[in-house]
Order: C-alpha cells, then structure tokens, then sequence
C-alpha cells in the first residue's frame, strides 16, 4: 500500500483495524500495545502520503486515547511500538519491507532493551559510596554493556544510506500526527532512551537549558517508569559529581577503589561520546541547510545533537582531568 501510495486502500484498512479491535476485548496491556503499534503503522503511513489520519478516520481517537492512558504513556506508536514490541521475522511490522529498514528496528531493539536494563542498576549506585568495591564493579560492568552501543550506529553507518534511505524514504513516516488536537511525534530512533543513562551519569548536575528541554520533551514517549525514574533524579548529584568531589577532597589522594570507579565512569562517557560522535555524523550527513532535509525526525537538527555532542565530551574531560589530577 506505501509503495503504490494507495491512500484510499491505507484508510479503509485502518478503518477495518479500529473496528476489530472493538469487537475483542482487550483486557492486557501488551495486547493493547500490539494494538497502538499496528495501528500506528496505518495512522504514520497516512501522513506521510500527506493525508491527516484521523480526519480520514475520525473514530481512530478514541481507542489510541483509551490505549495511551490505559498504559500510561502517548496515544499513539512510539519508537517502543516500532522496535522492542515489533515481532522479528515474518511478523516483523515494516513501512517500507526493505532490508535498511529492518537494521534501524534491529538497531532500536538492542539499544532500547540494553538501556532498560542498564538503568536501574546505575540508579541503585546511589544508595552505595563511591569507596565501596560494588561501587565500581557496577561502573565497570555498566561500560562493558553500553561499549557495545557505537558497535550497533557503526551497523547502521554501514548499512543504512543517511540521505536517500533513512532521510528522504523512512523518515517521513515518523512525521508528527495530531491526536484530538495535540500534535505527538513518530515513532523516532531518536527517542530511543539514551536519556535515562545521561541524565544518572552526567546530566542531572551538568547540563543546560537546552539539553533539559530536549530530554523533558523526549521523556514523555518513554515507560512510565522511565519517567519516574528521571523525575526521582533531578537535582541529585550525578556519577561524574560524587566522584570528582571524592577526587577533591582535601586529605588527599582517594582510595583506589574510588579511582577504580572513576575509570568506570570515564569509560561510560567516552562510550557516549563515541556513540555520539558515530550518530552525529550519520546525522550531519542527511540532514543540512543545504540538503533536501534541513531538521531530523522529532525535530531534532544537527545543531543540537552537536551540542549535546559537546556537553558530553566537555563532561567527560571534566572527569579525566580530575582521575589525572588536573584541576580546570
């Protein structure tokens, strides 16, 4: 139906899909998850073929705002809906059915679950000291897992055409829809929740306007937990704080448990950086003041990333120079 841009079969079969969900009960949450995620997929392909969804299929409101609120989160597809909740293999949900295609939701499953798993336990570092051996494995251990993120951007570098794949074939299918007067986002990559690492590693003390906005306005397409988790932290001391006021103190140098654990640390940030500094470029590429497609998906332009790009590498300097022992 994309291919042949049939907006008319596009519409009745998102008709048909409302109407069948209407007549099953569905009484569990992953079966109402199913059912925004394939809906979705008719509601994102509409607009990208420049018809408003739910102008065409008005009755189509009232079950995603019955299935957002009934699981706490948007009422509509998200980045979740698209990667960890769509089935791999012949039940694999695609806009497009093309082989790029199916490494970007490759790229989205693994990230997001390695991030979901990855958060809870940084943020259980808080209720132990920075001189405690756990303290550091758990930095160390945590490292290990997200090193593997630029391995999977440098996947999608590899695979993925930027500009005449993901920029100008995909991308419009993550346009924003408006859902009982509201606009929402697509089911982005973007949102894929990096936020939740930074926010514990670095960004709940070191961050900046800008930065707050972005990851305020990325949250609200996440778990509800996610957001519990990131609204529980905001003002603590992050990772890179309690150590390098370990780091600081007047008695001297810390023990080398604490700068075990700031190893930890420093690995998880250059592992951002790196990660940034991969997708960044994959960015740059597609999206250009000069090119057919000057701002991302969600909106998220070039110049932003590159300034999160540098908040991040300046934190992670920030804390090398105090493992070394420099004072900036």
């Amino acid at each position: 139906m994309n291919a042949a841009a049939d907006v008319r079969q596009l519409a009745t079969s998102l008709r048909e899909l409302v109407w069948r969900s209407r007549q099953r009960e569905l009484l569990h949450a992953p079966d109402r998850l199913a059912a925004m995620r394939d809906v979705g997929m008719f509601v994102s392909s509409l607009q990208r073929h420049g018809v408003e969804p739910l102008e065409a299929v008005p009755e189509a409101t009232d079950a995603l705002l019955a299935w957002g609120l009934s699981v706490g989160m948007v009422p509509r597809d998200t980045v979740l809906h698209y990667g960890v909740w769509n089935p791999p293999g012949k039940r694999q949900r695609m806009f497009l059915g093309e082989r790029q295609e199916s490494v970007v939701i490759d790229a989205v499953r693994v990230g997001t679950v390695l991030i979901d798993d990855i958060a809870p336990t940084l943020a259980g570092v808080a209720e132990i000291h920075p001189s405690q051996t756990v303290f550091g494995e758990i930095c160390h251990a945590v490292a290990d897992q997200l090193e593997t993120l630029p391995e999977v951007m440098n996947d999608i570098y590899r695979k993925v055409d930027p500009v005449e794949f993901y920029a100008a074939r995909l991308g419009p299918f993550m346009a924003d829809v408006v859902v009982a007067d509201r606009p929402y986002y697509g089911p982005a990559p973007v949102h894929v929740p990096l936020y939740l690492i930074d926010r514990l590693v670095w960004t709940s003390d070191h961050g900046d306007a800008d930065l707050a906005y972005f990851h305020n306005d990325l949250i609200r397409y996440g778990l509800p937990q996610w957001r519990r988790l990131f609204e529980r932290t905001e003002g603590s001391p992050s990772l890179v704080t309690r150590l390098v006021r370990e780091f600081d103190r007047p008695t001297g140098p810390p023990a080398t448990r604490v700068a075990d654990a700031m190893d930890g640390v420093i690995r998880i940030m250059n592992a951002l950086v790196t990660f940034r500094s991969k997708h960044n470029l994959m960015a740059g590429g597609a999206y250009t003041d000069h090119s057919r497609y000057a701002t991302g998906t969600a909106g998220v332009s070039p110049g932003l990333l590159n300034h999160i790009l540098t908040l991040t590498s300046d934190c992670a300097q920030h804390a090398r120079s105090r493992r070394t022992g420099t004072r900036s």
